[in-house]
């Protein structure tokens, strides 16, 4: 059955963002449980699944939590404190003690909104603190990039037991990694950009938390009012909890793929020297329809500063769809126009998109830079 859609009353804007929306939705990123299976690569399988573990149990920590209290269950009898004052901000362990004093003794049928708000952002600055996500961040993209460099270095792909000694051994922060480890101003970028990035991500999903909760919470009261003060008959806060963190848990699982695996392959590409050829492998359940095409593809490492790139069969640092589109047109006036080739997503040398689990594959012609002293660390580690 044929279904048409009339987008012509949007304008260009709205209609390009729909067609992106259309696409990305018929190529089912992420749309699937599969995001939970073993990431295809050795090198950052260990690193995604401790990753999206912490993670998870943070999230956790904050539903089961916001449960206890909305039921009632944290609150005990004392003598009530005065409430807290001032903007939602970074709290010290004093503020923090304050205000969950101030909550546990305050009876859950005097609770405002704004007292409901307050246990939000106490339950997001108490388990999903800005400090601490940053650095689960920055430790993901440190290791990562440096096992990019060592998938550089390795002529099969290791052992578990391997794994957990090269990570036992590697830097947890990008500063240290550049002590130990003699990067190249372009290695360095790759784990720097990685930090920021990762880091942005999951700030950004701290503050979905917090603004998702408050809404399920708001919601919950909005309905105890219309009931004349009683929850409402069949009251699915705690459904509605786990619907929302079960989004929630996938956008994590997301951050973990996605920039281990593009931390990881940048870090390669970084770490091989221009002229080696190697394989795009784009092997795993559901892979959409673009990166089924790209398997099995052969490219050639060049340097970024390089003139007239091939972009069809060669690779540079920081090549990315960053910005580049999936639908084949686009609008312009009252009409689809089709998309100019450099609109238009092409081989990148990280992921392909989010969820994306490709990773590359070393050739006989392909050589890793001269660092001796990386693959002696390398060598020992491993012995």
């Amino acid at each position: 059955m044929t279904l048409l859609i009339d987008i012509g009353p949007l304008n260009e804007r709205q209609s390009d963002e729909a067609l992106e929306a259309i696409y990305k939705s018929i190529h089912n990123h992420g749309d699937d449980d599969s995001i939970w299976n073993l990431h295809e690569s050795p090198y950052i399988r260990r690193l995604i699944e401790l990753f999206t573990e912490r993670g998870l149990t943070r999230l956790e920590k904050v539903r089961t939590e916001l449960t206890a209290w909305a039921e009632g269950e944290r609150h005990r009898k004392g003598e009530p404190v005065p409430r807290p004052e001032g903007m939602m901000r970074r709290w010290d362990k004093g503020e923090l003690a304050l205000v969950k004093l101030y909550l546990k003794t305050l009876p859950p049928e005097q609770f405002t909104l704004d007292d409901w708000g307050m246990v939000v952002d106490f339950l997001v600055q108490r388990y999903l603190p800005e400090d601490e996500l940053r650095s689960e961040a920055e430790w993901l993209a440190t290791r990562s990039g440096l096992m990019g460099k060592v998938q550089a270095n390795m002529q099969k792909a290791p052992t578990l037991k391997q794994v957990d000694r090269l990570l036992a051994a590697m830097p947890n922060i990008v500063k240290d990694a550049s002590k130990q480890f003699k990067l190249s101003p372009m290695q360095h970028a790759v784990l720097d950009f990685g930090r920021a990035r990762a880091a942005e991500a999951v700030t950004r999903l701290s503050d979905n938390v917090r603004h998702k909760m408050r809404d399920v919470i708001m919601q919950h009261e909005e309905q105890k009012m219309l009931n004349g003060g009683a929850a409402a008959p069949g009251s699915a806060l705690k459904t509605r909890l786990l619907d929302e963190f079960a989004v929630l848990n996938r956008d994590w699982r997301r951050i973990a793929l996605t920039e281990a695996g593009e931390v990881a392959n940048q870090g390669f590409i970084a770490s091989m020297k221009p002229g080696s050829k190697m394989k795009r492998v784009e092997q795993y359940a559901n892979a959409c329809s673009f990166c089924r095409k790209i398997d099995g593809a052969i490219v050639e490492v060049v340097e970024p500063s390089r003139p007239l790139k091939d972009p069809d069969t060669m690779v540079w640092l920081g090549k990315t769809n960053v910005g580049r589109s999936l639908s084949p047109r686009k609008r312009m006036g009252g009409e689809l126009i089709e998309r100019l080739p450099e609109e238009r997503w092409w081989i990148a040398a990280g992921v392909q998109h989010p969820f994306c689990r490709g990773t590359w594959l070393n050739l006989i012609e392909s050589e890793p830079e001269d660092d001796p002293d990386f693959a002696e660390w390398l060598r020992n580690t491993l012995e």
